[in-house]
């Protein structure tokens, strides 16, 4: 059950944006200053890799997920909300096909922890585990940028 990294993190965007609060929205990379509250930020993910075979390494990617309101407590509800609902479907992601219909695949994510960033701000942390061969290696610091593109597009059309 291979799932590649743009499938990996369009089922974390997918997943906060179809377990907010109605009404919520979403930024990536920056945050206007002007922004909408309640919203969720996402940051580019960073990531640390590893060897996991003779001809694969692994990459985690650690997501931080901002959720934004105006006061600590709504922003702490709504960070802890989504916690629990990760946790409540065991740190499992449901992974879409391109048309937004289940594939039956899931991305299991680590616990997600919350930490108070500012006022009115909590951030949502998680990783997860992506695979890659080595003949790939070239290919993946371009496509991580381009995968992080393509999801800011979908995401953005999906809401219109």
């Amino acid at each position: 059950m291979n799932i590649n990294l743009e499938q990996s993190l369009a089922a974390v965007v997918r997943f906060i944006q179809d377990n907010s609060e109605e009404g919520t929205q979403l930024y990536f990379d920056e945050i206007p200053e002007d922004f909408y509250v309640p919203s969720v930020y996402f940051q580019v993910p960073y990531t640390t890799g590893r060897k996991a075979t003779l001809s694969s390494y692994c990459t985690t990617m650690t997501m931080n997920i901002w959720f934004m309101a105006h006061l600590d407590w709504e922003a702490q509800a709504a960070a802890a909300s989504m916690r629990d609902e990760i946790m409540l479907n065991n740190c499992l992601l449901p992974i879409m096909d391109e048309a937004g219909k289940a594939t039956g695949k899931e991305l299991r994510v680590a616990p997600p922890a919350t930490r108070k960033i500012n006022e009115g701000i909590v951030q949502l942390s998680f990783s997860f585990d992506v695979y890659f061969q080595l003949q790939k290696q070239g290919e993946k610091m371009q496509k991580l940028y381009l995968v992080w593109q393509t999801i800011k597009q979908e995401t953005q059309d999906r809401r219109i």
